[in-house]
């Protein structure tokens, strides 16, 4: 998932106290495991495909691993927006930089990667309500994590991105590559084509490399892929090859006789923290 899905204080906000930026309408601030439920039910499910969502009980593991690093911004007691941090060690070298499942795991709660003294954090899973897209709170959320990490003394930004229109791009161009849309730039301001990519850009993110396989769900059967034929966004599958199937996602699904395997390319991108790169 992009998986930015991260108490005290709030990268120089106190919890409770609400951001100028945000006019005084929105809170940023750490949840907790015991919110995980609500932020399940109300910006994973709308986000996420059905075999990509974290669970509740993924999302609680998450803020036990690394309680500063899993951010929501409320509005009340409503999460709009949310995003999921790791710390890991990063040797300024792209190649050797771990796919995002690795760098999660399974389930993906980061636990086994974690490193308390790391320093980069990764921007590992952003959700945004709906409802609240497009209203600046991507450069909010950005901003907090720039802020947090240099309360953590953390030196890199980063993030396994996904470009999350490809999904829509591939329905039309079906034989495209992830390469050839992350390099698409837009006429007017040859900024990226995709808008999540764009506005990460817009924020000082610099690409480092396409993440080939950076979320894989293997072992499907192919019941359930069946399933998921018919029951999520049926109008979008299209078959482009023999056992090749785009579904409207960023990601392909590889369809056997008995079981399927979906496979998601994302981009690995850093930011500095005066957002520049």
């Amino acid at each position: 998932m992009t998986n930015l899905r991260e108490n005290g204080v709030l990268m120089g906000v106190a919890v409770g106290v609400r951001q100028e930026s945000l006019l005084g309408k929105y809170e940023v601030r750490p949840y907790k495991p015991e919110d995980a439920i609500t932020i399940y039910n109300e910006l994973e499910v709308p986000n996420w495909a059905p075999w990509l969502r974290a669970s509740a009980e993924t999302l609680a593991k998450r803020a036990e691993v690394f309680p500063d690093g899993q951010l929501a911004v409320w509005e009340g007691k409503r999460p709009i927006v949310n995003i999921s941090l790791s710390r890991f060690n990063y040797d300024g070298n792209p190649d050797n930089l771990s796919t995002w499942d690795e760098l999660m795991g399974v389930p993906a709660t980061g636990k086994d990667t974690f490193d308390l003294n790391g320093n980069a954090l990764g921007m590992m899973s952003i959700n945004v309500h709906p409802d609240y897209q497009g209203k600046g709170l991507t450069k909010v959320v950005i901003d907090a994590v720039k802020d947090r990490a240099v309360k953590l003394g953390v030196t890199h930004i980063m993030g396994s991105f996904r470009p999350s229109q490809f999904g829509e791009y591939s329905t039309q161009n079906p034989n495209a590559s992830i390469k050839e849309y992350i390099d698409k730039k837009r006429k007017e301001d040859n900024m990226p084509h995709d808008a999540w990519l764009r506005a990460l850009t817009k924020n000082g993110m610099r690409m480092l490399r396409i993440d080939d396989a950076a979320m894989v769900i293997p072992d499907v059967t192919r019941s359930e892929f069946e399933d998921y034929k018919k029951s999520y966004k049926p109008e979008k599958w299209k078959q482009i090859a023999p056992s090749v199937w785009r579904c409207g996602e960023t990601g392909v699904w590889l369809a056997g006789e008995r079981s399927a395997v979906y496979v998601e390319s994302n981009v690995w991108g850093i930011l500095d923290k005066n957002g520049t790169s």
